[in-house]
């Protein structure tokens, strides 16, 4: 599957999604994701370890399970490229159900900024794509693409929608400088948290087992005041998708160095509820825990 993730591939798969009915790249994803599960033996035994820490399943519900969430992935790229770029507005047709709007309509009335976080688990692009269209004015943060030809696509994709895009990672020094003056102008920031880059990350607990969360969020709020919201996008068995958007995390307020892995805590506690909910829509393939 990582083999997929190149431009050329990206630029493909985006003229397929316009052109070929839905169900119909719903089957060309299954096929792929058949292909995934075949090929590439170590992603399945990440995929399959990560799985069972966050279920405690084995054997053949396992393996039913990965299954599950291999197709569920390539399904999710398929619904990317469909609303991709100037078709974006096909994000809204494949929504089943809105949760939560009021708590980003209270966060914005406040003025101090909203940071979003989310994780690997359901369509989280698409969610950008669902908040922009709703006219939210939203900066995604995210590491580089494997390529720069690929990162040039993808921010262009965000971009038609006005949504803006802060590198983060080696190089990108003054990433949190602008992360904060978005925040400071009462700007939404969007983030994934819970695959840190090197050096950036808290220990945590999740499964009842160590792991890695960024430390973003904690740090951007101790010294903004910006209310921090886990939003998700699931899948429904239809094959449409709920948008949820929980109540913010209440912050602890004190030094950041006493604070920052409570607060940090407190948000993986929100993930690990909706990722022990839908399993087969948790997308981390990375190895993620430590020993217990």
């Amino acid at each position: 599957m990582r083999s997929l993730y190149r431009i050329g591939a990206f630029k493909s798969a985006f003229a397929l999604a316009q052109l070929l009915p839905r169900p119909v790249t719903r089957k060309i994803a299954d096929a792929l994701a058949w292909w995934g599960l075949r090929c590439s033996h170590d992603l399945k035994k990440i995929v399959r370890n990560n799985l069972a820490v966050a279920t405690g399943f084995s054997g053949a519900k396992l393996d039913a399970l990965v299954r599950g969430n291999f197709r569920n992935f390539a399904r999710m790229l398929a619904d990317y490229f469909l609303c991709a770029g100037d078709h974006a507005s096909r994000a809204n047709e494949l929504l089943d159900s809105t949760e939560g709007w009021d708590h980003i309509v209270k966060a914005q009335a406040a003025g101090r900024g909203i940071i979003l976080v989310t994780a690997h688990l359901g369509h989280w692009e698409l969610g950008g794509l669902l908040l922009a269209l709703r006219g939210l004015c939203m900066t995604v943060v995210t590491l580089p693409e494997p390529s720069d030809e690929l990162m040039r696509w993808r921010g262009a994709c965000r971009r038609h929608l006005g949504i803006g895009t802060v590198a983060v990672g080696p190089g990108h020094d003054f990433a949190f400088v602008e992360m904060l003056r978005t925040l400071r102008g009462n700007g939404c920031l969007a983030m994934l948290v819970d695959r840190p880059y090197h050096g950036t990350g808290v220990t945590v607990r999740q499964f009842d087992r160590e792991t890695q969360f960024s430390t973003g969020p904690a740090m951007l709020a101790h010294h903004t005041g910006a209310a921090v919201i886990p939003a998700f996008v699931l899948r429904l068995p239809n094959h449409r998708y709920r948008a949820i958007t929980c109540p913010p995390v209440e912050m602890i307020r004190g030094p950041l160095r006493d604070t920052m892995q409570q607060n940090t805590q407190r948000i993986t506690d929100v993930f690990e509820v909706l990722t022990r909910e839908h399993p087969d829509q948790w997308f981390n393939y990375v190895p993620l825990f430590q020993n217990p």
